[in-house]
C-alpha cells in the first residue's frame, strides 16, 4: 500500500531529520515551507522537491502536514494557512512540540483537517540523519483519527509511542528538559572544574564521557534508584566536607549547585544510618553549623 504525501513546515533541524526519516519509511515528500528562503531551499534541494516561503502553498500538495516551527509561531502558522483555505478535509495536521496540546492546531480542525501533536524524545543538535529517530519514544496527543496515524508513523519510523493528554503536555516536557537540557548544564559546570585543573574544554568533555556513559548504562540496567553511587550514596560525609571546602574556595556558583543537588540527591538514598543521613543533611544545608533540623531528629528517623 502506498504511504501519504507529506510536508514539512519549518526547515530546521527537526523538519529536516522527519523529511528523512519519513521518506527512507516511504512516505512522499511534497515539499518544503520555511519563512527563511535560503533554508527552505537548501533543504527542498536535498530532496528534489518545492518550496515556498508560503505555508499555504506547500500544505495544499500534503495529505499529512507537519508543523515544525518554533513553538510560539505554530498557532500563527495554522492560523495563516487557514486564512488562505490551505487546510482540507480529511487531511491530517501535526506539530512536533512536547509543551504545546494539538488544540493550538484548531484553525486546521475548523477546516476539516484531523489534527495531532506527534513529538520525539530526542534532542537534535544538529544534521538530519535519516536513522536517528529509531528506537525513540513519542508523545502523541489529538483526535482518534490523528492518533491512530500517529502511531503508525512512529511504528514506522521503527519508535514506540504513548499518549500524553493535552492538560498533561507541560509536565512530560518539563520531564524530558530536566533529563537532556540540565544534564548538558551539569556537564558545563564538571568541565569548567576540570579546566581548572589545566585541561581544556574538550580534554575535558572527552575525558568525563566514560564516567557520563557508565551512569546511563546504569540507569538503562537498574534503574534509579539502583544507578546512584557516589559519597552521598554511601554516607561518606568527609568526601563531601572536602568538597564543598574547595568549592567554596575555587566556585562558589558550582557550591551553590553542588548543595542543592547534593540535598535531593539525599531523597534518593533508601538505606543509610539515620545519623549519618542527618550529618550529611546538616552539612549540604547548613555547611555542618547549628543544630540539625527537627525534621531529621533521631525519632523522626525511626
Amino acid at each position: 500500500m502506498e504511504k501519504l504525501s507529506f510536508a514539512i513546515i519549518g526547515a530546521g533541524r527537526v523538519g529536516a531529520v522527519f523529511a528523512a526519516g519519513l521518506r527512507k519509511c516511504g512516505y512522499r515528500l511534497a515539499g518544503i515551507a520555511s519563512r527563511t528562503p535560503a533554508s527552505a531551499a537548501e533543504l527542498a534541494e536535498r530532496f528534489n522537491v518545492p518550496w515556498s516561503v508560503n505555508p499555504a502553498e506547500i500544505a495544499k500538495r500534503a495529505e499529512i502536514v507537519f508543523i515544525m516551527t518554533l513553538d510560539r509561531c505554530i498557532g500563527h502558522v495554522a492560523e495563516e494557512i487557514a486564512r488562505q483555505g490551505g487546510w482540507h478535509k480529511d487531511q491530517y495536521v501535526y506539530h512536533a512540540s512536547g509543551a504545546l496540546p494539538a488544540d493550538i492546531l484548531a484553525a486546521a480542525g475548523q477546516q476539516g483537517a484531523f489534527i495531532g501533536a506527534l513529538h520525539p524524545l530526542q534532542s537534535f543538535a544538529g544534521g538530519g540523519n535519516k536513522d536517528c529517530l529509531s528506537g525513540v519514544c513519542f508523545a502523541v496527543d489529538g483526535g482518534t483519527d490523528a492518533i491512530c496515524l500517529a502511531k503508525d508513523i512512529v511504528r514506522d519510523l521503527g519508535g514506540y509511542s504513548f499518549f500524553v493528554p493535552q492538560e498533561k503536555r507541560a509536565l512530560y516536557h518539563a520531564a524530558a528538559c530536566i533529563a537532556s537540557n540540565y544534564l548538558v548544564v551539569l556537564m558545563h559546570y564538571a568541565v569548567n572544574l576540570f579546566q581548572q585543573l589545566g585541561l581544556s574544554a574538550e580534554k575535558a568533555t572527552t575525558a568525563l564521557m566514560p564516567l557520563l556513559q557508565g551512569t546511563l548504562d546504569n540507569l538503562a540496567n537498574k534503574g534509579t534508584d539502583k544507578a546512584l553511587t557516589g559519597p552521598i550514596a554511601r554516607g561518606d560525609a568527609n568526601t563531601v566536607a572536602a568538597h564543598l571546602t574547595i568549592l567554596a574556595q575555587s566556585d562558589p556558583n558550582t557550591e551553590r549547585l553542588y548543595r542543592q543537588l547534593g540535598l535531593h540527591t539525599l531523597l534518593l538514598v533508601q538505606k543509610m544510618d539515620c545519623l549519618e543521613w542527618a550529618k550529611l543533611y546538616d552539612l549540604l544545608r547548613n555547611n555542618g553549623e547549628g543544630k540539625i533540623t527537627k525534621l531529621y531528629q533521631d525519632e523522626e528517623c525511626k
